[in-house]
């Protein structure tokens, strides 16, 4: 990261909707070294975001965090008030939020097609619908969605959702005004390409929350000013 990235990101607020999964902490942690205002979203059920909170102002940053049901528009819609609340404004967004199937595909019902979708896709959609406001105003505004390549025998269900998500930031990308960029890093889970070897196929490592993360970093910097509506693959 240049001199200049670093600088950029001093000040910046920052919303990164998950802030218990490992690249949500990641990214949270990264953010907040670089000098920006971090707020991390956690379930209202989910004390581990205290500790999340706790290692970021340990280190000496601004950190907070928002409890809200970030898969329903009333949930998305307090965060961004508290958000509003804190700063009046936000720069960059990352949306981060992941549940995978509990059951296989002829086991999936209509409860659990509702809460993986939710958490999955419909939170990436209401969480930047409900921050838009906030971010319209500002400069440079950037999105990040995450998507998660984890083959398994519940692929179907959590497939579709990253599909979605795909669709999504491409689709955003070209909605929203031009100062906005709004793209996707893809991360390699460690089930995927199975029984390859990485020494001679190097795609097929499975990359860490911190690979992840850096490749996020770098699409919310000024570095990436002409990419938009892409997807980053990252991969051990």
């Amino acid at each position: 990261m240049s001199a200049h990235s670093t600088h950029a990101f001093a000040e910046k607020v920052a919303f990164v909707t998950d802030g218990e999964s490992p690249i949500g902490r990641a990214v949270a942690l990264q953010l907040a070294l670089l000098g920006s205002y971090v707020i991390v979203g956690a379930k209202p059920s989910a004390p581990d975001s205290v500790s999340a909170v706790a290692e970021l102002t340990s280190l000496g940053t601004l950190a907070k965090s928002v409890s809200a049901d970030l898969t329903t528009p009333a949930g998305a819609a307090a965060a961004a008030s508290e958000i509003d609340a804190l700063f009046g404004r936000l720069d960059l967004l990352v949306n981060c939020l992941k549940i995978a199937p509990k059951s296989s595909f002829e086991d999936n019902g209509a409860a659990e097609f509702d809460s993986v979708v939710g958490s999955n896709f419909k939170s990436a959609y209401m969480v930047a619908r409900a921050c838009l406001p906030l971010m319209m105003g500002r400069p440079k505004p950037r999105i990040v969605n995450i998507v998660t390549r984890e083959p398994s025998i519940n692929a179907p269900l959590f497939e579709a959702t990253q599909a979605a998500v795909e669709g999504f930031t491409r689709s955003l990308a070209k909605t929203l005004a031009a100062n906005f960029r709004v793209n996707a890093v893809a991360a390699i889970a460690a089930t995927s390409r199975k029984g390859f070897d990485p020494e001679l196929l190097p795609m097929a490592g499975t990359a860490s929350a911190d690979d992840a993360a850096r490749a996020v970093i770098y699409l919310l910097s000024p570095e990436a000013v002409g990419v938009n509506g892409q997807v980053l693959e990252v991969a051990g």
